[in-house]
């Protein structure tokens, strides 16, 4: 047996340092979860909503920050570019191709990192990322969405003759 467990001043002084080392804080960051759906789409010419959420283990702080990145589709860049970011409460879009058309969506205190797009187009096609940061749980990866822009469908007419049509056909 090793003599050291039997020593109770040896066990003393080992739960005194577990204690304060889980009592002050000096354990290593927590990571922030991020979600978002995998995949969406959007018609074109509509207003999209990239939803994104998280866990935090710690309360909602005003260093609280998050960023979107936006990855075309078929670049071989798998870092993208910045199209918003978000932090002490105000909203900072980003990149030419998005700077009119994103705003915020959101709200942090309800863990709610989502972003609008307005007005989307098929150049809008692609993976975006997520990525929130909560300090001190700053540690975590991004939650990437790839999104497709698809054609606006237009209503049929419907003419009080095929509605005649219709229901004779399937009376019959």
């Amino acid at each position: 047996m090793d003599p050291r467990l039997s020593n109770p001043t040896f066990n003393s002084v080992l739960f005194c340092i577990v204690a304060v080392w889980t009592t002050t804080g000096t354990y290593p960051a927590a990571a922030v979860e991020v979600y978002t759906s995998s995949e969406m789409f959007v018609e074109n010419g509509t207003t999209g909503t990239l939803k994104c959420w998280f866990k935090s283990t710690e309360v909602i702080s005003s260093q609280a920050s998050l960023s979107w990145s936006f990855i075309p589709e078929g670049s071989p860049d798998s870092t993208g570019v910045p199209i918003f970011y978000y932090s002490g409460g105000k909203a900072f879009p980003d990149n030419p191709q998005f700077k009119p058309r994103v705003e915020w969506a959101g709200d942090l205190n309800k863990k709610d990192a989502s972003i609008r797009v307005t007005r989307m187009q098929f150049w809008d096609n692609g993976t975006y990322s997520c990525d929130v940061k909560n300090p001190p749980d700053i540690s975590g990866k991004p939650s990437l969405t790839k999104l497709r822009v698809v054609m606006k469908e237009f209503p049929q007419e419907t003419s009080p003759r095929k509605t005649e049509e219709y229901c004779l056909r399937t009376v019959a």
